[in-house]
């Protein structure tokens, strides 16, 4: 979708930031729009039409091989309703306000997922057939994500099958969403409005699939090898990315696709090498002899879990709860944040992907984090006060100490690598 944007703003002489204002929403919204990143949601265009003072058809439109607008292609107008009139079609009325901010591209998500639940002859649309949805819609920002880090259609399909099966052979013709998918919408726009956007995009959609925690999607990933936690995260992280990137280099982006801004070369599939395993299991031994004699708390390794205030499941490497935080022990996931995470970076991890890792932990409220890296034989200590850039760094020879946290606790870094 081709539109007039930018130049209706400059005649006004409005920056991006001014117009942002004027209709509410972000200045990154506006650059996505007029760099064709994303089409406006319906309410969104009719704004736009209604403070230039023309028709939407006017302001965005298709064009043909010769570069020169169409005709007659059906105006903006006209390709929503359509759109948002099939999707209305097989779903309940009470469900129908969630899709007034969707993109274009989460309309053909839901609609896509539709056809997945009509395929396997269900009366419902789950997590799991919006997730087939996000595979299948292919030039959103989702499919592409999913794609890079190894989520096939076929693989998923497979699995999904594996659990839920096939229907009687009959469908509804209102096919309300599950629980958990209508969840993991709320969680979508959710996602939408803490990042104060104006739209709900496939991006949107994917983090909401995720938090959906019990959901068959999230069963579906776990079952072909994917940490959740860190999808979360590699979503989270090309998102902040992308709400920073200039024009030119989203125009790149654009170019070459997302894998050139994500980390391709962190398979989640993948289990932690060697090295970073000896180093785990050494440090967890060196923090809980300190710890547990003088009954301070708790040290949890092997990607433990523990939910955030909004219900994301989070998994640090190693976390240590002080007997404070953490009076009783519960059964499945802590509500209350860790005192302390720590982070080994693995020869299959770029190093900004674990520090946006640590950063998210730090946004959360977790009062320190620390990230060890075998490759520089370093290890960091970033603290929630300064969440981007460490407090202090250690190596060879130095002894890392945490004195408001443990005073009197040291470890030698020399003491963390394997002997070669």
């Amino acid at each position: 979708m081709e539109n007039r944007l930018r130049s209706l703003r400059t005649q006004h002489k409005w920056s991006q930031a001014r117009l942002a204002e004027l209709l509410n929403v972000s200045r990154q919204t506006i650059n996505a729009i007029e760099k064709g990143k994303y089409d406006p949601s319906l309410p969104l265009a009719i704004k736009i039409a209604q403070l230039f003072g023309c028709s939407i058809e006017n302001i965005f439109f298709t064009e043909n091989a010769g570069g020169k607008m169409m005709s007659n292609p059906g105006s903006m107008l006209e390709q929503f309703t359509s759109k948002v009139a099939q999707v209305m079609r097989f779903i309940r009325l009470d469900e129908g306000k969630i899709f007034d901010k969707f993109t274009p591209h989460a309309i053909q998500v839901i609609m896509l997922a539709q056809e997945e639940s009509r395929r396997l002859k269900h009366n419902f649309v789950g997590t799991e057939q919006i997730l087939l949805g996000l595979i299948l819609e292919e030039s959103g920002f989702a499919s592409q994500l999913l794609k890079t880090v190894g989520v096939s259609l076929k693989a998923a399909r497979v699995e999904i099958e594996k659990m839920i099966g096939y229907g009687r052979g009959e469908t509804d013709i209102k096919i309300p969403f599950t629980p958990r998918a209508r969840f993991a919408l709320e969680c979508a726009s959710e996602e939408s409005r803490r990042r104060k956007q104006d739209f709900i995009g496939t991006e949107h959609l994917l983090m909401g699939v995720l938090r959906s925690e019990g959901g068959v999607a999230v069963r579906a990933l776990r079952a072909l090898g994917f940490n959740i936690s860190d999808l979360r995260l590699q979503v989270l992280d090309a998102m902040k990315t992308a709400e920073t990137l200039t024009p030119d280099e989203l125009q790149a982006r654009e170019m070459t696709g997302y894998a050139t801004s994500a980390s391709t070369s962190n398979p989640y599939s993948t289990p932690a090498d060697f090295t970073s395993g000896v180093i785990n299991t050494r440090f967890c031994r060196l923090l809980s002899a300190w710890v547990e004699p003088r009954q301070l708390g708790y040290v949890v390794s092997s990607n433990s879990g523990f939910q955030s205030s909004d219900g994301e499941i989070l998994a640090p490497h190693i976390s240590f709860y002080s007997s404070q935080s953490l009076r009783q022990i519960p059964r499945i996931y802590p509500e209350s944040l860790p005192d302390l995470v720590i982070e080994i970076k693995s020869a299959f991890d770029q190093l900004t992907s674990v520090q946006a890792k640590i950063s998210r932990f730090l946004e959360l409220g977790v009062g320190q984090a620390v990230l060890i890296d075998p490759d520089e034989r370093r290890v960091y200590v970033y603290a929630a006060a300064d969440q981007n850039c460490p407090v202090s760094t250690f190596t060879d020879g130095e002894k890392l100490t945490l004195p408001e946290l443990l005073p009197g606790w040291e470890i030698d870094i020399s003491a963390l690598w394997p002997s070669s």
